[in-house]
């Protein structure tokens, strides 16, 4: 069964019907919104999000000089002063505009909580880079304890989707600034997780920038670097999990190909593919695909 898009987001946070239980905040004063200085608000160290493109900034700045700020803050009270938790962004803009208070909610949240709210509203809008993702659910795993499996329940992901989204923290440190530029992208990082060491992606990444190379000139650049190693330094550096990226990126070609799911079992020495039609003249449109003209 498909699971909701991206647990409860800020519904777990203002909606009027109680949080899920995962995500349990506790309100004070009953969703009172209620009107504070701008200067007691304080970012969280937990928010994900490391970048603020100024651009987007800007229009968030016009928005709010012309309808004023819609939806509220969601802060929480720490050693006096309140730090954030959502709207990040807003306070961002309303600093620009020199306002001196801004609408708030006020709610009682643990450090986990702030970071799977923050991961989930981030994630619905698509505000964080994928390297800004995976550091969120390595803080999760690393900082809290929870399980891959736990990370993908609570933020709405496959398992499949948050172990690939971690992968990318295997990156050599320059590829993921380039990719959190969007020098790179999601698919060259895939193919680059082909080889372990990290000197020999950096090495790819820089021929991919020199020569703005597609994700398939990619793919055969990483292969014949690999077929460039001897047979025993070719296995080192393909562990399962490589391997394993490297096939859900492929498995992702071929569905993206023939416009319907495709599944790819993968091993060492063989493997099968299955591509799943609805109806007969869905096969006959796979076919053509293929070049297979269907019998007459």
């Amino acid at each position: 069964m498909a699971k909701s898009a991206l647990g409860k987001g800020l519904g777990a946070l203002i909606a009027v019907r109680p949080p899920a239980p995962s995500l349990q905040v506790e309100s004070e004063d009953s969703e009172k919104i209620r009107q504070i200085n701008i200067d007691s608000i304080t970012p969280s160290p937990l928010q994900p999000r490391k970048e603020f493109p100024a651009a987007s900034l800007q229009e968030l700045v016009e928005s709010i000089r012309q309808h004023g700020i819609i939806q509220p803050l969601v802060v929480r009270a720490v050693n006096g002063r309140h730090e954030l938790i959502a709207g990040e962004r807003r306070w961002r803009a309303a600093q620009q505009l020199g306002l001196t208070q801004v609408p708030v909610i006020v709610r009682t949240a643990s450090n986990r909580e702030v970071l799977e709210l923050s991961l989930i509203e981030n994630l619905q809008r698509a505000d964080l880079s994928p390297i800004e993702e995976a550091q969120g659910y390595a803080r999760l795993a690393g900082e809290f304890g929870l399980r891959q499996e736990d990370i993908a329940e609570k933020v709405g992901r496959s398992r499949a989707a948050v172990a690939n989204a971690m992968r990318l923290l295997d990156l050599n440190s320059q590829v993921q600034t380039w990719l959190t530029q969007n020098l790179l992208s999601v698919g060259h990082a895939k193919v680059l997780l082909a080889l372990k060491s990290q000197e020999e992606q950096l090495a790819v990444a820089e021929t991919i920038l020199r020569r703005s190379a597609t994700v398939r000139a990619t793919e055969r650049l990483v292969a014949r670097q690999l077929g460039a190693l001897s047979p025993r330094r070719r296995r080192r550096l393909q562990s399962p999990s490589v391997n394993a990226a490297f096939a859900d990126h492929l498995q992702s070609r071929l569905q993206e190909h023939f416009g319907t799911r495709v599944i790819l079992h993968h091993g060492e020495k063989h493997g099968r593919i299955e591509i799943e039609y609805y109806g007969t003249d869905d096969l006959q449109r796979i076919m053509q695909v293929i070049g297979l003209a269907p019998d007459e």
